[in-house]
Order: C-alpha cells, then sequence, then structure tokens
C-alpha cells in the first residue's frame, strides 16, 4: 500500500470514532471511543438468551450510535475464547450459554457493512487499560481481573498476547495449591480464581466460620447468604473474623501475582474489576514484594485502574482500529 493510503487509514484513529462493545452475561454496554477515551455516553441492554437474538442485539445498538456518528468500525469483547483471526466464539462459557461456534465478525460484518474486531473480555479491557494509561510503550504490561472469577490480559511490546491458540491470559487457573480443596468453574482444583476472586473470599470466610456462633461474629448468621459485601462491611465495623478472611484473600490475591511476576516480570501490574475495590494496594504491594525475588520485587508496579468499568469498551474499540490498519497494510 502506497505511504499516502496508509496516512489516510491511519487518521481513522484522529478523526472517526470506534464502537466499542462489552458483552456481558446480563447487559450489553457500548460507547464511542476517539483516542482511547469516550465521546458519547455509554448505552446498554439486557442480554437476551440466545446467539441470534445476541447478535441481533448488537446490530440495534450499532443501528443507535449510527445515527449520531460515523463510525469507523466496530470491536466487541466478549467472554470465551476468541479466535482473533476469524471473529468467532471457539470456547464455551457458562455466562452465555449456546455462544460457542457463533461467527460474531461475519455475523455483524455482513449486516453493516464495517469493520468488525473480536476479542476476549479480559484481553480487550487489559489493551484498554495500556492504551487509556499510555502504558503501550512498555516492555510488557499484565492487568488482572478481579471480579467473581479471576481473569488476565498480557500486552507486549505494545501487542495483545493471545497464545498459540487464543488461549493465553487465562492468569486464574494457575494452580496455587496441591491440596485438591477447592474446586474451580472450570473443573480443575486449587485455581487461583478459586482463592482470589470474589468467590474465593467468600470461600475462605466460610472456612473460618466453621465452629464459630452468632456471638462471635454476625456472619454466622448469613449463612448461605453471605456474600463479599457482608464481609466487608462487617470487617470496616471491626469484626475481627472478617479481617482475618480479608486478610487471608489478600495473601491469595498476592500468591498468584508473585507466580505471574516470577513468570513474566511486567513492566506494570494493573487490577481492575469488582474485587479491586477491596484491595489495599499498599498491603498488596507489601505481600508481593517480600515473597519476590529481589531483582524482581524491588521494580515491582501495582496499580489500580482509573477506567471505572469501561476498559473492556475502550479496548474493543482500539482493537477494531489497529486491525483496519493491519488489514490497510
Amino acid at each position: 500500500m502506497t505511504e499516502s493510503r496508509l496516512s489516510q487509514v491511519d487518521n481513522l484513529k484522529l478523526t472517526m470514532p470506534a464502537l466499542g462493545i462489552d458483552l456481558g452475561g446480563t447487559k450489553i454496554r457500548a460507547a464511542a471511543v476517539l483516542n482511547n477515551k469516550l465521546v458519547s455516553d455509554p448505552q446498554e441492554v439486557p442480554t437476551p438468551s440466545g446467539a441470534e437474538n445476541i447478535v441481533n442485539a448488537i446490530l440495534g445498538l450499532i443501528e443507535k450510535f449510527q445515527a449520531k456518528h460515523v463510525l469507523a468500525g466496530v470491536g466487541i469483547a466478549t467472554a470465551g475464547i476468541i479466535d482473533g483471526d476469524t471473529g468467532e466464539v471457539v470456547g464455551s462459557t457458562g455466562n452465555l450459554p449456546g455462544w460457542t461456534g457463533t461467527p460474531i465478525r461475519t455475523a455483524i460484518e455482513s449486516r453493516t457493512l464495517l469493520p468488525v474486531h473480536v476479542e476476549n473480555d479480559a484481553n480487550a479491557a487489559a489493551f484498554g487499560e495500556a492504551s487509556a494509561r499510555n502504558l503501550r510503550h512498555l516492555n510488557s504490561v499484565c492487568v488482572v481481573t478481579l471480579g467473581t472469577g479471576i481473569g488476565g490480559g498480557l500486552i507486549i511490546d505494545g501487542k495483545l498476547f493471545r497464545g498459540a491458540h487464543f488461549g493465553a491470559g487465562e492468569v486464574g487457573h494457575s494452580r496455587i495449591s496441591l491440596g485438591n480443596k477447592r474446586l474451580c468453574t472450570c473443573g480443575l482444583f486449587d485455581c487461583w480464581e478459586a482463592y482470589g476472586s470474589g468467590r474465593g473470599m467468600v470461600a475462605t470466610a466460610r472456612e473460618i466460620l466453621v465452629g464459630l456462633n452468632a456471638d462471635q461474629t454476625p456472619l454466622v448468621a448469613l449463612g448461605s447468604n453471605l456474600t463479599t459485601r457482608n464481609i466487608v462491611a462487617a470487617a470496616a465495623k471491626g469484626d475481627i473474623v472478617a479481617q482475618r478472611a480479608i486478610s487471608m484473600w489478600h495473601e491469595h490475591v498476592a500468591v498468584g501475582i508473585v507466580n505471574l511476576a516470577h513468570i513474566l516480570d511486567p513492566s506494570v501490574f494493573v487490577l481492575t474489576g469488582g474485587m479491586a475495590e477491596c484491595v489495599d494496594f499498599a498491603l498488596i504491594h507489601e505481600m508481593v514484594v517480600d515473597r519476590c525475588m529481589s531483582r524482581i520485587g524491588e521494580n515491582m508496579r501495582i496499580e489500580k485502574s482509573e477506567l471505572h468499568g469501561v476498559a473492556g469498551i475502550i479496548g474493543a474499540a482500539e482493537l477494531v482500529l489497529d486491525a483496519i490498519l493491519e488489514r490497510a497494510s
């Protein structure tokens, strides 16, 4: 392609927004993105059941945004393992039954005539963090999403690392114990996710509560209704049992980060997701450094996301813009 043509395509990133769409198990959120920032208010719709209905919901959102914006393309972040070359869901996800095998990119491109890129949601969030925070110039960035589960994304030399089979970044399923004590949602035992996620915090608290009574902690009375909110609220009121559960949860989060640090030695860790709000960053930094080899620990950076839940939207949009440039080169 000629230099002038490449320049014209590159200008898309400066003049035309892309639509970023974050597809979750309960809702679909979308916003127009330009220069790594939202340039519209996010819009959302409930996630319907069935692949065809989900595709139609996405098309409806695109149509709404096209009424106000001339879009360069559409980026879609979704749970599951995604073939980045074809835009097809190749790995199942329990949050979206029947989604496996859906050729999302083809389905959307054929009906909108817009360039489309589809990416795993944790990967898109990682790319969004690196793009919006101007971190893509760094050697490597590791983004860990702490929520009901644990997800991750790796940015190496400014590029998203997907792995040989599009499964890279599944950091939540690294094993941190050999006791076969906790069954993970993936079917394996003792994954990091089973300990360091929101679900893991609740499991830890329940183990501590065994043998205790309501006079010792009000958490006992909650039984099967125990949640992370209950634990955090109780800890804030001085409940030492809840505080112990949160301290142990920090240790579990720290162990996973240490393992990643020794494998990747990233320039920076960014923690995002709902459970990142529960992290004491001074404490987690101390715990990680204390467990790391000195050369790695002395350069440790662990930062909190500042994107307030829109990292996936920004990342999906930036990825489709990059894909347009790659196709044009």
